[in-house]
């Protein structure tokens, strides 16, 4: 290891890392998610298609995202960080460009295809992977700061998106969101680096006395942790996994659907992209929330709670949907939910199973999520459309969210991570002491 450097209470190297990343997911993120309910509508429209046919389209882009994550880690490890940001750039950027040249319903699948790809290369994994291989004390704010990127890209998608759509082209918006991309990530690549080793730093600008003080910065500090092979075979990957599934239907189905509702109960578009927004701004609020309650008490009891006012948030809406006021302050409660499971999963993946494998564990414990958005979003728009109608709908998925949360609950620290933390931390002490 190279020579670590005097211990930083506030470890700018660390932040700078955050700030960058936060960048970041204001496109691969933000954007990524917010653009396709803006869109959704439009599309439907200019396609002749039927809504449930377009919905389709976010269930291809979060099942490619999904299974692309899987292989994030072996990329990041054969071309660097960088490499995997540069093919993001183009992936994602082309994406949205083949949006904006679309005539076709099966073009739109294609787009979401490239599109998922390259959201995954410069996406979850790697967002998820900065803040919880910079920092350990911190890990948990870090990560929220860095999630909190969903508002501003729910700003700009809801500013580009409707200015295009009223002013008859639509199309303008996809081509103004790929240039946004390609730009953003083809810097990120070149300020991002994966880990603080890589600068001869340790983990929250620890010393090595420092960490050899305790287990658990011990274990960061050396890079200890569970394979992707050994963490397979622990109830913690599973419960973990099972729950990160389960919000996919709880929280994308009905998030996705939200403009669709609120343009139904007589609404225009402007009020949809106004009440994105709105969710998007107390999901600054819960990630934020959700970060320090974790340095506290850690993820498994951040998600519970905050996953329980979601619930409440969902039943809501139900009843309060023709009154717009009412909507939106009910829109507050699953806001502050939304996107947190970004934060606590990725926070519980890093300090239940360790950090040392975490791109290669993460990617297998997120698959899940894509492949439950992907029936999430076209089940929302099936039964809104039966005489179940959107109620029936929002039902079903405060009943996802609810296992999802009782599956975390669940969720404890794995053994045999405990045993390679101790054992770390006697080998830096000797190391420590031998100096």
């Amino acid at each position: 290891m190279a020579e670590t450097k005097k211990s930083s209470k506030f470890f700018t190297p660390g932040w700078i890392q955050v700030v960058v990343a936060f960048v970041v997911a204001i496109v691969t993120q933000g954007f990524g998610i917010y653009h396709f309910g803006m869109l959704k509508v439009p599309m439907t429209e200019a396609l002749g298609a039927q809504p449930a046919e377009v919905a389709l389209g976010f269930s291809i882009y979060a099942l490619a995202a999904g299974f692309a994550s899987l292989v994030v880690g072996d990329v990041i490890n054969k071309i660097k960080l960088r490499g995997s940001m540069l093919c993001s750039a183009v992936l994602f950027s082309g994406g949205f460009l083949i949006l904006g040249l679309m005539t076709e319903i099966w073009q739109v699948y294609v787009a979401y295809v490239v599109m998922g790809i390259g959201s995954a290369l410069g996406g979850m994994v790697i967002l998820s992977g900065i803040p919880n291989n910079w920092f350990n004390k911190r890990r948990g704010i870090a990560t929220a700061i860095i999630w909190s990127a969903m508002f501003p890209g729910s700003l700009v998608v809801g500013q580009i998106i409707p200015a295009a759509t009223v002013s008859g082209n639509w199309q303008m918006a996809p081509f103004a969101l790929a240039g946004i991309a390609f730009v953003v990530l083809v810097v990120g690549a070149f300020l991002l680096k994966w880990q603080p080793q890589e600068v001869g730093l340790l983990p929250d600008g620890m010393t090595e006395e420092e960490a050899a003080a305790q287990a658990e910065a011990a274990g960061a500090a050396k890079l200890v942790g569970l394979t992707r092979g050994e963490a397979l075979k622990t109830t913690t990957f599973w419960f973990i996994a099972i729950a990160f599934a389960l919000i996919g239907i709880g929280e994308q189905g009905p998030f996705q659907n939200f403009p669709a509702y609120i343009v139904g109960n007589g609404f225009d578009l402007a009020v949809a992209g106004a009440f994105m927004c709105a969710i998007s701004l107390s999901g600054v609020v819960g990630k934020l929330a959700s970060g320090v309650i974790i340095d506290a008490v850690g993820p498994r009891i951040a998600y519970c709670i905050l996953n329980s006012l979601a619930v409440v948030g969902l039943v809501l809406i139900i009843f309060v949907g023709d009154n717009i006021v009412l909507l939106f302050a009910s829109s507050i409660l699953f806001g502050v939910a939304l996107s947190s499971p970004a934060v606590c999963f990725s926070t519980a993946t890093a300090m239940y199973l360790g950090p040392k494998h975490f791109g290669a564990i993460y990617g297998f414990v997120f698959l899940g999520k894509p492949i439950c958005d992907a029936i999430g979003v076209p089940l929302v728009a099936a039964v809104s459309g039966t005489a179940l109608g959107f109620s029936g709908a929002f039902g079903i998925c405060a009943v996802f969210v609810a296992a999802s949360t009782v599956c975390m609950f669940m969720v404890r620290k794995n053994k045999k991570l405990v045993q390679m933390e101790e054992e770390a931390a006697k080998e830096l002490q000797a190391e420590v002491a031998a100096q």
